[in-house]
């Protein structure tokens, strides 16, 4: 019986080895991508982090204000100049 069981574990021995090498490169192999992965993330981020900045210079009142009154000739109309209009809807109280 010992006979048997020590044949049993020198015959399998080599079957669980091979598997934990197996196991081993396919671990290095996946730490591999989840490292390429990181990198890939950390440039969209900072590509990202940069449109963001120029969205925010985009937006700036400053930037259109400038636009507005260089390329479209429009000027900043005064409270003197500001009309206002009110619709009433048929049927409304006067």
């Amino acid at each position: 019986m010992n006979r048997k069981l020590l044949l049993f574990c020198a015959a399998t021995l080599p079957v669980f080895l091979l598997a934990v090498v197996v196991q081993a490169i396919q671990f290095q192999e996946l730490k591999r991508d989840v490292a390429s992965k990181e990198r890939e993330q950390y440039e969209w981020v900072e590509k990202n982090r940069k449109i963001l900045a120029g969205v925010t210079v985009l937006r700036s009142p400053q930037r259109i204000e400038a636009l507005a009154e260089k390329d479209l000739g429009l000027e900043t109309v005064g409270a003197d100049r500001t009309v206002k209009v009110r619709f009433q809807a048929p049927g409304e109280g006067k």
